[in-house]
């Protein structure tokens, strides 16, 4: 997909134009741009890309802050008297972070709908964290696992976790994007596995955050197998909320806006031409003109 802005045009997430923009450093919105060496996206997104590219600026568009992820942008374009702005994926709800999403004007709304279910309605992010600090505390004598995407909920969940005085085990990937963090002044305290400091840890009661793969109860048993110590496992996604994990508790931590709130942002930016680039947004556009009695063109 791509827009037209001063006489070129930008991909969106895509190679597709003669300048990309890059959202945000998600690797299923960064696979189509690795090769750029020219790219329109926030610094710490290339640092967390690892992309060797030089961030650019043009003419008529503006990058706006789009929660989600550390470094995730939008791309507001202004074309012949009209405004269409580009999320990727966004949340409007403040992050553990204060990360956010901005409420741009605009004509036209390129969006994302993952959870453009009715049913994804998610629980105040602060009942989350209330959620998972209750899980950690109350199986103080069990090692406890904890599936999370390395980008970006991996952070979330280590900050978490230090604010109820535990320090994960962390992969060295997930460590990675820990630094990058670090650098943009966000402070995470835990420990990379294979460490010498991760050794003493765990030879004691630990908590760890894990690839969403791993995070199964054949692991937690191998786990307590090798360790000799009782291992719980979780996992921390949106799709918790109704999907069922083989785990032991799953908690619905989102990064990305509910229903409700993708309702909110297309009423909010008054965009008369909404698209959705993922998931399905037809139930946004029915919730919206049941609300207004508006029809708006998609």
């Amino acid at each position: 997909m791509r827009i037209p802005c001063s006489g070129i045009h930008i991909g969106l997430d895509s190679p597709d134009g003669d300048l990309p923009f890059l959202s945000h450093a998600h690797s299923d919105h960064t696979s189509g741009v690795k090769g750029a060496k020219r790219i329109i996206a926030s610094e710490a997104t290339l640092q967390l890309a690892g992309l060797d590219a030089e961030s650019v600026k043009t003419q008529n568009t503006e990058l706006l802050d789009a929660g989600h992820i550390l470094g995730a942008r939008q791309l507001a374009v202004e074309e012949d008297g009209a405004r269409t702005v580009y999320t990727g994926d966004f949340c409007i709800k403040p992050n553990i972070f204060g990360m956010k999403a901005q409420m741009p004007q605009c004509d036209r709304l390129i969006m994302e709908a993952t959870y453009g279910d009715p049913d994804y309605v998610f629980p105040p992010h602060e009942e989350v964290h209330g959620m998972v600090r209750r899980w950690v505390s109350g199986n103080d004598s069990a090692n406890l696992i904890i599936g999370c995407y390395e980008l970006g909920k991996s952070q979330e969940m280590v900050r978490i976790l230090n604010e109820c005085g535990t320090a994960p085990v962390v992969t060295p990937k997930t460590d990675s994007f820990c630094r990058i963090y670090e650098k943009h002044g966000l402070k995470l305290d835990r420990i990379v596995v294979g460490s010498d400091e991760a050794e003493e840890a765990m030879s004691k009661r630990f908590v760890a955050l894990v690839p969403m793969g791993k995070a199964k109860r054949y692991f937690a048993n191998r786990l307590a197998q090798a360790f000799e110590r009782k291992t719980l496992c979780a996992v921390a996604t949106g799709w918790a909320l109704h999907y069922r994990f083989n785990t032991d508790a799953a908690f619905p931590l989102s990064d990305h806006a509910d229903f409700n709130d993708l309702v909110e942002f297309v009423e909010q930016t008054g965009a008369k031409q909404v698209e959705f680039f993922t998931g399905d947004g037809s139930s946004v556009l029915d919730a919206l003109k049941a609300k207004n009695g508006e029809v708006i063109n998609s």
